[in-house]
């Protein structure tokens, strides 16, 4: 560095400014930096800017790799569903008519609607006509205006449906009116609709094995009798297929079928009744958790996805006795999922 009396030149700028202009080297008296902290100040903006350019760059990149994996999941969403529309019209075709429970006409199998289970396409036991009017009939109401109509699936961010479970609030058109009620009242509208799409009564139960009194499928009811009369009515030789690679899945259907075949059924084990109703969701997952983490060998599908039960197997905690709070923080409940929504306005 070249240096006068009365200052030092800067390495970068090349101007002869004063030693007040350089910071002093390792906080030594009597060294300087090379660069003036005009030029220092500088380059650190400099840094800045290129570290915040560099940051977009890559949040550029991973919105794209999103939308990507997004496309993608569409794209196999909409094969597997036109695939399924195709086996559904020839099968169909192979129905003989049948006598609509409701109505008692015989319609042919195109008259009715139906539903897709774990191993096969299953006809209605009404027709279109009769199975909308019952369907309409079971509609849940807006509980502000308290009309039948389509209502909003999420509240203030949290989801209000999962896993075949949803909790009924208000329409589009009664959003802003539920928002200006009072706090207090906004409580009361959504524990009525807690507690209507979850009655008192809620049990965990199990379906157990005659011959083994192994469990082999968990699931949740507010009228056990009756759900162990529709397991026994579903009964199926066919293979179930899970996911869109069709995985191969023997399903409860497939396990009732076999016992059937040998004159034996399942028996129903009421594994823990739910005190709190609307949780019924929560101690479902648990007890299935729980079930995959003991090694039973459960009919459920979640036994079938390899990437849960792996994420189960490498966790120690307790699914029975952990806090809600420790599972979310596992990744084993989304936090603004339905059990979270249930948690932090019902409970």
């Amino acid at each position: 560095m070249e240096t006068q009396d009365d200052g030092s030149m800067c390495r970068q700028c090349q101007q002869i400014k004063p030693r007040t202009a350089f910071v002093p080297h390792g906080g030594k008296a009597n060294e300087y930096r090379k660069v003036c902290r005009e030029c220092e100040q500088l380059n650190q903006i400099e840094r800045h800017r290129r570290l915040a350019a560099r940051k977009e760059l890559w949040q550029q990149l991973e919105r794209k790799e999103a939308k990507r994996e997004e496309l993608e999941k569409k794209i196999a969403f909409h094969q597997v569903y036109e695939e399924r529309r195709r086996e559904r019209e020839q099968w169909y075709l192979q129905q003989p008519d049948r006598l609509c429970k409701a109505c008692h006409q015989v319609l042919p199998a195109t008259a009715f609607g139906g539903h897709f289970s774990a191993t096969t396409f299953v006809l209605h036991t009404r027709c279109r006509f009769c199975h909308e009017a019952l369907c309409e009939r079971h509609r849940p109401v807006c509980c502000v205006c308290q009309q039948k109509k389509a209502l909003l699936s999420h509240f203030k961010g949290y989801a209000l449906h999962d896993a075949g479970a949803a909790i009924a609030l208000y329409c589009k058109a009664c959003e802003e009116v539920f928002f200006t009620l009072s706090e207090a009242q906004q409580n009361m509208l959504i524990r009525s609709s807690c507690q209507r799409s979850f009655p008192t009564g809620q049990v965990i139960y199990a379906e157990v094995d005659p011959e083994s009194d192994q469990i082999r499928y968990i699931g949740r009811t507010s009228q056990p009798q009756r759900r162990h009369a529709q397991h026994l009515k579903d009964a199926s030789s066919i293979a179930g297929r899970w996911g869109a690679e069709k995985k191969a899945w023997y399903t409860r259907s497939n396990w009732i079928w076999e016992l059937a075949a040998r004159g034996l059924t399942p028996c129903m084990q009421i594994l823990y009744p739910v005190a709190i109703a609307p949780l019924v969701v929560e101690w479902e997952q648990r007890y299935i958790w729980h079930g995959i983490q003991q090694g039973w060998e459960l009919l459920n599908v979640e036994a079938v996805d390899e990437d849960l039960v792996a994420h189960i197997h490498s966790t120690s905690i307790d699914f029975l006795t952990a806090s809600f709070e420790a599972l979310v923080q596992q990744r084993f409940f989304p936090p603004h999922g339905l059990a979270a929504f249930l948690h932090k306005y019902y409970c």
